[in-house]
């Protein structure tokens, strides 16, 4: 396929963003003179599956709790209706971010400059107010992590957006997984509007028809050991493969070839995050006397808790369910993007709304948990990187 001309594709760019791709920057409001905090957001909001854009954040929740066992009422911290729909996620983000980039420094129709190029056009286009990364001419590029086995236990998430396909078409995206050869092992694949699909060693393991991908942005997720793979649209699991021989992959890659992009518009690709899974929870606080997580998410801006945190908070609820005599400080932080005092007092929110979320859903007595903010007052990583600011951004819970 020859490459797409620049003007074709200003021009069509043009077309949809005066169009479909309406720009949706978050707001403040009331806040008066208060700093708006946008590089939090971006990592602390997940993008809506349904075409809504909002800045994104990762986390997540799944594990065969029924709707039943979901908190019936949260006063306001969360919508019970939000985490009725994602009881059975469950995706838990890794503690320990590898790789971020949601490419809010690139410059437009340059190549992304944290990502490395095995063949293809690619460069970066901004839709929804944000940039992406847009693929003009079939191929592969692959984030720049130094090379290495994978960890034992690791997420990726990123958004995708796409405008609509046929059942047909011969456009694709794939999450590719690459052996220390340079060959791919397994792939991740999803096709225009039609379906999803796991390969290992080149044999199909898992295929699934899903909810038609409508125009817009959809978030894709992953969450693997070394003999395990889960692979997630939106709030849905698509593949689970509980056991893997001889899989030992170094390096992870996307790979797009958008065939019928001038029909259909262009298929973007961000906030690409690639995390490091560590210890349980139990684990965290009986060696650390804390419990550091990335997995409950909030509305931007503010205090809501977003469905996606529901197996997280699943895991808490049912840990002091299980431990009567344990109490715990639930600790908001931020990076050091924006106004200290704005970061003090989202921090302080957040973590109230979590107090009332365990206290209101899972009958835990309030006087076991205490809610404190801290803003941005104690980075556990550099806020000199992406990834570094990407782990400060977190929630932890410490024991009393």
């Amino acid at each position: 396929m020859r490459p797409i001309s620049r003007v074709f594709l200003a021009s069509l760019l043009g077309i949809l963003l005066a169009g479909s791709l309406s720009p949706a920057e978050a707001q403040f409001g009331k806040l008066k003179d208060k700093v708006k905090k946008k590089a939090e957001e971006k990592a602390t909001q997940t993008i809506e599956g349904k075409g809504e854009a909002a800045p994104a954040e990762q986390a997540a929740p799944e594990a065969g709790e029924s709707a039943a066992q979901a908190p019936a009422s949260t006063g306001g911290s969360a919508s019970a209706e939000d985490m009725a729909l994602y009881t059975k996620f469950d995706f838990v983000p890794g503690d320990k971010v590898l790789f971020y980039d949601d490419l809010a420094a690139e410059e437009l129709g340059e190549f992304p400059s944290r990502w490395g190029l095995e063949q293809g056009v690619f460069e970066i286009a901004k839709a929804h107010g944000r940039n992406w990364i847009l693929c003009t001419d079939a191929g592969a590029i692959y984030p720049k992590v130094a090379p290495a086995p994978l960890p034992q236990k690791y997420t990726v998430e990123f958004d995708l957006y796409i405008n609509g396909g046929t059942a047909g078409d011969d456009g694709y995206f794939e999450l590719v997984w690459f052996d220390a050869s340079g060959k791919d092992i397994a792939k991740f694949n999803l096709f225009y509007n039609t379906e999803t699909r796991l390969y290992v060693s080149r044999k199909e393991i898992a295929s699934k028809q899903i909810a038609k991908l409508t125009q817009g942005i959809h978030t894709m997720r992953v969450m693997a050991t070394k003999s395990t793979l889960k692979c997630f649209v939106d709030g849905e699991r698509v593949a689970n493969v509980p056991a893997i021989e001889g899989f030992a992959p170094v390096k992870l890659g996307l790979r797009i070839d958008p065939y019928y992009m001038p029909r259909h518009g262009p298929m973007l690709v961000g906030n690409f995050r690639y995390a490091e899974g560590g210890k349980t929870m139990k684990e965290q606080l009986d060696e650390e006397g804390r419990i550091v997580t990335h997995g409950i998410l909030f509305d931007s801006g503010s205090a809501k808790i977003k469905g996606e945190s529901y197996k997280t908070l699943a895991d808490i609820g049912a840990l002091l369910s299980e431990n009567p005599s344990l109490r715990l400080s639930i600790e908001g932080h931020t990076d050091s993007d924006g106004a200290d005092d704005f970061n003090l007092e989202l921090s302080q929110d957040r973590s109230a709304s979590v107090r009332t979320y365990l206290v209101e859903g899972y009958k835990i007595d309030a006087g076991r948990l205490e809610a404190k903010g801290w803003g941005e007052s104690k980075p556990i990583d550099t806020n000199n990187t992406a990834e570094g600011k990407a782990n400060n951004r977190r929630v932890e819970l410490v024991k009393l």
